[in-house]
């Protein structure tokens, strides 16, 4: 039976496989403890080396001891165990992490040992020949390039341990060596395991050796792997002899190159232009700051087929042995850009018909339009002369349809110019109170026509000039109630504005067209905001039109920076409504109704305190009061009118909201707290909701609103002093 066969059935056999099962078991508890899942995979080598090295070395002294004890050196295998109890020291110094105390431990113990024994057995005895195995374990334990420092420590300690055995120890040591020839046979003793752990540890290194050897090949393959599987090309430039020196699958492939061979070696030249050179030349080669070291961006190459490779390159600079290389990545975008370059010549022709498209509207309004207005003139002259009973019809027809045709064409010009973006708004001083009477005039005569109501709802707070397009607005409000009126047989038409919060700048309007019409189905409502689209074809055949009026709305109050809100109910009628942000035109000339002013009675002896920051705004309020028999007191803002009240009595404080210092609110706190009964009244341009019923709980008794009307503010102040 071979030996193998021998070693294999005692493994087997049940007792032998008990006693291997426990020394594996013991053996890896001592090897792999100490090892938390945090570790690194060096640091984890290094703990499970130095377990190891304990193992080996503990298992050394036993075997030691028990031939110190077999030939009666007592002493000796006194010093043995004291060398082990210090190596499990540095193990459990280990175990908790302390790898560099454990090491230095390690090794100074175990040169003290060393020396300790060749001082107690002489020379002769051959205790220094461990120092061969001993050179080993340092390699075995200590990584060089890693723990430099540790090194030279541990080769100064072991220089001092052999000058101190070489100058110091004796050639014999009869202290407890009595035996003759026990210097011999000591000498051949410790000759054989200095030999056994040399051979060990040799062994262990080659195996340490290869395995790092495989793990290197290993990771060299993984790299090349990423590096030829990579989707971008990638070529390694030598920066200072401007030579190729490598280059990846995918370069192959982007280039047209039959094998890298071709290339590697060949000036850059070959791939590069001179211009693309200086380009990778201008790159700082700073290794401190990696971002700065780097260029991306567009290049245009040629392959070896003449080719043009469009490609976004990445250009890093690096150094490998001190020599300068550049790592040149690239992308292949020629898709892109032939996708950008067709994208450009379908907008350039897109762009081309859209001028010609504009052109020959231009032209065709002005060819229509002409004819039209021959027409429409026409038709009128012909309804005022004098015509046959029988001829009225057709000349009412005749002229419908011509003013129906002018509406048709107008809209079709709008809304080819907000789709070519040549449409403007204009800023202009508009009272929107009026405005919405003159269209309450124009349609409420179209309502009454076909029998239903025209219901009007205007904030009064919108009695007030905005800067706005007046135009456009009416044209949005008008198409609304064109179809209001049009798709309406009983009920009513609501035309609604509401001031929903104002400032001193700003007012934000809602406006609200409703109707009791014939709705809109949930499923078409966002369809007719479409160009050219009805609710249904049925619609179109009955009531006509283009279905451009709710498109052009909606684009016009985009325009305006606002949203063509729809809520619609099949049946039951539409509600339309749009918010805007509007500006207050601050040069507007207030409207003052001078019969109603002149017949206002003065005040007798009334003095009277104004808190405003705004200069125009004092003096047209001063005006009146003094007008009314009042003695009028001033203040800038709402630290001075506190003061002011408390140097002085007043029979009412009109006091600003929006003062700088101190504003309206917190300034009438102050006042209250010296004239708790004294009336006030909130004179203010912001509007918000409930703002009366929260200005009544600070304090103010009434609420003027700029631009006041000057009888508003005249029965306030009576009512609050009568």
């Amino acid at each position: 039976m071979h030996v193998m066969d021998l070693v294999f059935t005692l493994i087997r056999h049940p007792v032998s496989n008990q006693i291997f099962l426990m020394v594996k078991s013991f053996y890896e508890d001592i090897v792999y403890s100490g090892l938390p899942e945090d570790y690194s995979h060096t640091k984890r080598k290094k703990t499970i080396r130095f377990n190891q090295f304990i193992l080996l070395i503990l298992t050394a002294h036993f075997v030691c001891v028990i031939s110190y004890f077999y030939f009666g050196l007592y002493i000796s295998a006194l010093v043995n165990l004291s060398a082990a109890y210090i190596f499990i020291v540095a193990y459990h110094l280990n175990a908790r992490r302390k790898h560099p105390l454990a090491r230095a431990l390690s090794i100074f113990n175990l040169n003290c040992y060393l020396a300790v024994m060749n001082y107690m057995e002489g020379l002769k005895a051959g205790e220094y020949l461990f120092y061969f195995p001993y050179f080993l374990i340092m390699t075995f334990i200590i990584i060089f390039r890693r723990d430099f420092r540790e090194l030279i420590f541990a080769y100064i300690i072991t220089t001092i341990a052999l000058v101190f055995c070489y100058y110091f120890c004796p050639q014999e040591n009869h202290y407890q060596v009595h035996i003759v020839g026990m210097f011999e046979r000591l000498h051949d003793s410790n000759l054989v395991l200095s030999l056994l752990l040399t051979a060990f540890f040799a062994y262990a290194i080659v195996r340490i050796n290869r395995s790092n050897e495989a793990a290197i090949l290993k990771e060299k393959q993984f790299v090349d792997t990423i590096y030829n599987t990579s989707l971008d090309g990638v070529v390694i430039l030598d920066a200072e002899q401007l030579i190729i020196t490598d280059c990846n699958r995918r370069a192959i492939q982007l280039l047209e190159i039959e094998d890298k061979k071709t290339i590697v070696g060949a000036p850059m030249e070959l791939l590069f232009t001179r211009e693309h050179i200086r380009l990778f030349q201008e790159i700082p080669g700073d290794l401190k700051e990696e971002a700065a070291n780097s260029w991306q961006g567009e290049l245009s190459l040629i392959s070896r087929k003449d080719n043009t490779v469009f490609a976004f390159v990445n250009v890093v600079s690096f150094y490998d042995d001190n020599r300068h290389f550049w790592k040149v990545s690239v992308l292949d975008i020629s898709e892109i850009k032939m996708t950008q370059f067709e994208l450009m010549k379908a907008k350039q022709k897109a762009e081309s018909a859209s001028r010609a498209k504009s052109r020959f509207l231009s032209n065709m309004s002005h060819e229509l339009r002409t004819p039209l207005n021959g027409i429409i003139g026409a038709s009128n002259l012909l309804l005022q002369e004098q015509h046959l009973p029988d001829q009225a019809s057709h000349l009412e027809i005749l002229k419908f349809s011509s003013e129906h045709m002018m509406v048709l064409i107008n809209e079709i010009l709008d809304f080819n110019k907000i789709e070519s973006g040549r449409f403007e708004l204009e800023r202009a001083p508009v009272n929107i109170r009026h405005f919405l009477k003159k269209l309450e005039t124009s349609f409420s005569v179209q309502a009454f026509g076909k029998g239903l109501l025209f219901l009007v709802d205007i904030d009064e707070g919108l009695e007030q000039e905005f800067l706005t397009d007046e135009t456009r607005l009416n044209q949005v409000l008008s198409n609304l109630l064109s179809n209001a009126i049009k798709f309406t047989h009983k009920g009513g038409i609501t035309l609604g504005a509401k001031k929903l919060s104002s400032s001193s700048k700003k007012s934000l309007i809602q406006f609200v067209v409703q109707d009791t019409g014939i709705g809109i189905p949930a499923h078409k409502q966002q369809e007719v905001f479409d160009s050219f689209t009805q609710a249904d074809t049925d619609t179109t055949r009955k009531y006509g039109g283009t279905g451009l009026g709710l498109a052009i709305s909606k684009r016009l109050v985009n325009l305006f920076a606002g949203e063509l809100q729809l809520i619609s109910e099949e049946g039951k009628g539409s509600h339309f409504s749009f918010t805007l942000e509007l500006e207050i035109n601050e040069n507007a000339k207030h409207y003052i109704n001078n019969e109603n002013v002149k017949h206002l009675p003065a005040f007798k002896k009334l003095k009277v305190l104004i808190a405003e920051d705004n200069f125009v705004n004092m003096a047209v309020a001063r005006r009146f009061l003094v007008k009314w028999g009042i003695e009028v007191h001033e203040a800038v803002n709402g630290r001075e009118a506190v003061e002011k009240c408390r140097a002085n009595h007043y029979d009412l404080v009109l006091i600003d909201l929006e003062m700088p210092e101190m504003d309206g609110i917190t300034a009438l706190a102050e006042i209250r707290k010296t004239e708790p009964s004294m009336p006030a009244i909130a004179f203010t341009a912001t509007v918000y909701e409930d703002m009366k019923t929260h200005l009544l709980t600070k304090g103010f008794m009434e609420v003027v609103p700029k631009p006041f009307r000057p009888e508003d503010l005249h029965s306030k102040i009576q009512k609050l002093i009568a």
